[in-house]
Parts: C-alpha cells; sequence; structure tokens
C-alpha cells in the first residue's frame, strides 16, 4: 500500500543555509538586516544524491527513489509535503543594523527547478508583505504556500524563493530590482502523483 501518497503528491524543502544568492546595490545592508527560513509541519523526508532522489512518507516509512540528478549544491535531506496541503512557512527579519527603523518589502515566488538549476514554471503567484522593523527588533511573517496538483506537475525539486527589498522603487536602465536588498531560497520537491 502506498500510504497517503496514493491520494496526494508531496513536497519536501530545504533552505539552502544563510548565504546570500542574489543582492542588488544595497550590499552594506545585507550585514545589518538577518533573515530566515523556516519549514514546519513535514510529512516525511526527501533526500538527493548523485543517485538520484528519494521520497520516505512517515506513515508506514514508505520509500521510493526516482533518477533525477540535481547538482550537488541540492543534494541533502529536506523535509517533505503533501501536494496540495499547506507547506508551513514563516521568514523572519531582524535589524542588527545603526537605523531606528527599517521599512521592508519580503516577496515570496516559487518555480518548478530543473535538473540542471535552472527555474521552469512558476508554481504560486508571487506574495509581498509590507512592514517595519526596529533595531534589534525580530519580526516573523507567515509566508505558507499550497502548491496545488496540475497536470503539468512533475516530481522533483522546485525553488522557493524569498526576496527582501526596499518599499521605494527607485529605477534606471539595466536595474530590473533596485529596491532589492538580497534573495533567499529554500527548495521544495513533489514526488508524481501516484495510484494504487
Amino acid at each position: 500500500m502506498k500510504t497517503i501518497a496514493s491520494l496526494f503528491g508531496c513536497l519536501c524543502v530545504l533552505v539552502t543555509g544563510t548565504a546570500v544568492l542574489a543582492q542588488g546595490q544595497h550590499v552594506g545592508e545585507v550585514k545589518q538586516l538577518a533573515v530566515d527560513i523556516s519549514f514546519y509541519n513535514s510529512a516525511g523526508r526527501t533526500v538527493t544524491d548523485a543517485q538520484g532522489t528519494q521520497f520516505c512518507f512517515y506513515e508506514g516509512n514508505d520509500c521510493y527513489r526516482e533518477p533525477q540528478v540535481y547538482p550537488a549544491q541540492y543534494w541533502g535531506t529536506f523535509p517533505l509535503y503533501f501536494i496540495d496541503s499547506r507547506v508551513g512557512v514563516t521568514i523572519t527579519v531582524t535589524n542588527n543594523g545603526p537605523r531606528q527603523t527599517v521599512k521592508l518589502r519580503v516577496k515570496t515566488e516559487a518555480y518548478i527547478l530543473l535538473t540542471d538549476g535552472t527555474n521552469s514554471d512558476q508554481l504560486m503567484a508571487p506574495q509581498t508583505t509590507e512592514f517595519t522593523v526596529n533595531r534589534g527588533e525580530t519580526k516573523t511573517i507567515d509566508a505558507s504556500f499550497v502548491v496545488p496538483y496540475t497536470p503539468n506537475t512533475t516530481s522533483g525539486l522546485d525553488r522557493f524563493i524569498v526576496k527582501v527589498l526596499h518599499v521605494n522603487e527607485g529605477g534606471g536602465p539595466g536595474n530590473a530590482e533596485p529596491a532589492l536588498i538580497m534573495t533567499k531560497e529554500g527548495i521544495f520537491c513533489p514526488p508524481k502523483r501516484m495510484t494504487k
């Protein structure tokens, strides 16, 4: 019996450490903000390595392997979630800088991650939250989301992106996101939807 996985797909999540993946022209401010992504309420674990991707469910501890091999930076053990269910995600932002108050915008996005490490289809409409954080204060944002099943949903890794930006846009030619301070990512992976 394939447990609950026979009824629902699932996805797993990895936070790629605290490394800044991309940033705008606000290099000094990156040091002044601590941004972390946390996932909770997983339904199992997924392991990726040079042999492919293995999905294991807590209920019954059923496991199966698929042949997708991703770049080594995406190898590891990640929490797993079911497609069409809530993925619990929080983002915490701490103001460690000298400014008394910082006004920020946090934008979240999700994409299918291809085995060459590039993005494919968008999995959720971008979500935006604006808030202020005082010096020494930490704010927590609920960034939970649901990845709905579609016929194009494939098993393998997906990318959850968090962008931290200034509220004022600024702009000019050649600078697509002038307000961008930093970008972080988490990785989640839905296996194929199975039937009995």
